[in-house]
């Protein structure tokens, strides 16, 4: 039996490119929407951002898109 992990890459090489390119569009989407939150979540008295785990999320999600294109090609 192979292992979770070359089980999860066959099936990212393996699915349909369309369905591979609505996931990358609907992860770059929830990438902008992290940014958009934490840019709204400025605030002016303290001149600080509010929710950083917005950006960190972003980030996150930045490396598993990355990752998944890279196991793509």
């Amino acid at each position: 039996m192979k292992s979770f992990y070359y089980q999860f890459v066959n099936f990212i090489k393996d699915i349909s490119n369309l369905w591979f390119w609505s996931l990358w569009i609907v992860m770059l989407a929830c990438i902008m929407s992290c940014f958009v939150s934490l840019f709204n979540s400025f605030d002016d008295k303290d001149k600080k951002y509010k929710k950083i785990s917005s950006l960190v999320l972003a980030l996150i999600l930045i490396a598993v898109l990355v990752y998944l294109t890279y196991v793509r090609i």
